[in-house]
């Protein structure tokens, strides 16, 4: 991969500006993608500590597909637009202007709403696969773009591009000629730390094929299932290689089935939670540089920041769900649960959990320790148990191994009840430390 950042370039053919061919780009001159400060950086989400997270927005669109990628740091990026005008959900989620915009391809429930937001948000770089198309849904946004010379054009080619401290590495695509639109969708890996998220528009068998043969499909945490879970959208080959942990289809009322049977026993068969857009509305899946993750569902992805939020993930942001106060000052440690696993909550045990954070710098000590429900079911911390300064540990309600980093309750029924529960971390003492009510 050539790491890449953008220098004053000369025209495409379409009339958009397009950086020089040959030249030396390192991303220091891209100070908003790669970390610099912006010119209208994002607003951070109040209920969440800065330069922490990533934010991976699934717009709810219908049958297509919109993700928005906030790095932590404010830069934003664009995946893809829906068919019609998303400018108002872009609105709410605070986003004042668009440092990257990728269309995957040109068909129009991934680029009907590009030409909207051009002509309303301040877009500095557009990305595509240079191949065109002849909708007027295509020619609409090489006419909006045509009227935004400001906005520099990139072909996709293989490189990778700072969004903050976060990256998108462009995975090579099927030779020009060769393929049809959706085998030559853009795809991008995601990294922000230990997180990993692969994000392509409607790939088919033949590209996730090339892909894997090429050897560049990393094992990830987060899979936007390509072509709305489509039976032609993935291969048994590709999700062995993948090993998704969380799965996400953009998909809405349609003709074509989608998401079809196979796909979805497909990814049931090798991932741990499987979302989707039609059932569960906007879906924000918030990573961590741990790796580990967090998901927001519904409405309240895109309404008042921190009011009515459903988190069903790995991790939560402080204030999201619930109020946790510390109860001796000073502690830095804070409480989140995972009430509502997938599927039947007492067949799987483990899918739901407590998360203890410490946002001190210092490490704490908490063996002999115990965290408890309201029903006082407890769960006692074993000796040389410790969460590192800015660290956190998860407690599962199931059965496993314990590493340090995870802990289990060995019950076999939930514990934590969905429609509301009240965690609390005793010490050694039996003093009561933290209390979070959801």
């Amino acid at each position: 991969m050539r790491f890449w950042s953008l220098h004053p370039g000369h025209l495409d053919p379409r009339g958009l500006v397009r950086p020089a061919p040959g030249a030396v780009l390192a991303l220091a001159a891209l100070a908003t993608l790669a970390g610099g400060p912006a010119a209208s950086p994002t607003p951070a989400i109040a209920t969440s500590p800065p330069d922490t997270v990533l934010r991976v927005t699934f717009l709810d669109v219908g049958q297509g597909d919109a993700v928005l990628l906030q790095a932590p740091e404010g830069q934003t990026a664009l995946i893809d637009a829906g068919r019609e005008d998303i400018v108002p959900l872009l609105r709410e989620l605070g986003v004042e202007q668009i440092d990257l915009m990728v269309a995957t391809h040109p068909h129009a429930d991934h680029i009907g709403g590009m030409r909207g937001v051009i002509e309303s948000i301040p877009v500095r770089f557009f990305m595509d696969n240079g191949e065109p198309h002849t909708t007027a849904t295509y020619r609409g946004l090489i006419g909006a773009l045509e009227a935004r010379p400001e906005i520099t054009y990139l072909e996709a080619t293989p490189r990778t591009i700072s969004l903050g401290s976060a990256t998108l590495e462009v995975l090579p695509l099927l030779p020009r000629g060769t393929a049809e639109h959706n085998d030559r969708s853009i795809t991008i890996v995601l990294r922000f730390g230990d997180f990993t998220g692969l994000l392509s528009g409607d790939s088919e068998v033949r590209q996730l094929t090339h892909l894997v043969g090429l050897g560049v499909v990393p094992e990830l945490t987060l899979l936007k299932a390509p072509h709305h879970g489509s039976d032609n959208g993935f291969t048994w080959d590709f999700l062995r290689v993948a090993r998704p942990r969380v799965v996400v289809i953009s998909v809405g009322r349609n003709s074509y089935g989608h998401p079809r049977q196979a796909a979805l026993d497909a990814y049931a068969a090798t991932a741990g939670e499987t979302w989707r857009t039609d059932r569960d509305g906007h879906l924000e899946v918030r990573g961590y540089e741990d790796g580990t993750f967090a998901v927001l569902r519904g409405d309240a992805v895109a309404s008042a920041r921190g009011a009515g939020r459903t988190w069903v993930g790995a991790t939560a942001a402080a204030g999201v769900v619930g109020a946790a106060t510390a109860a001796s000052s000073g502690s830095g440690l804070r409480i989140r649960v995972h009430a509502d696993a997938p599927g039947n909550d007492h067949q799987n045990p483990n899918g739901e959990y407590a998360v203890l954070e410490n946002t001190a710098s210092a490490p704490v000590a908490i063996a002999g320790w115990r965290l408890c429900d309201l029903a006082n079911h407890c769960f006692r911390f074993p000796a040389g148990t410790v969460i590192a300064g800015g660290g956190r540990i998860v407690v599962h309600t199931g059965i496993g191994q314990p590493d340090g980093e995870r802990y289990y309750m060995g019950r076999r029924q939930a514990v934590w009840n969905n429609g509301g529960d009240t965690a609390t971390l005793y010490d050694e003492q039996g003093a009561t430390v933290v209390v979070f009510s959801y």
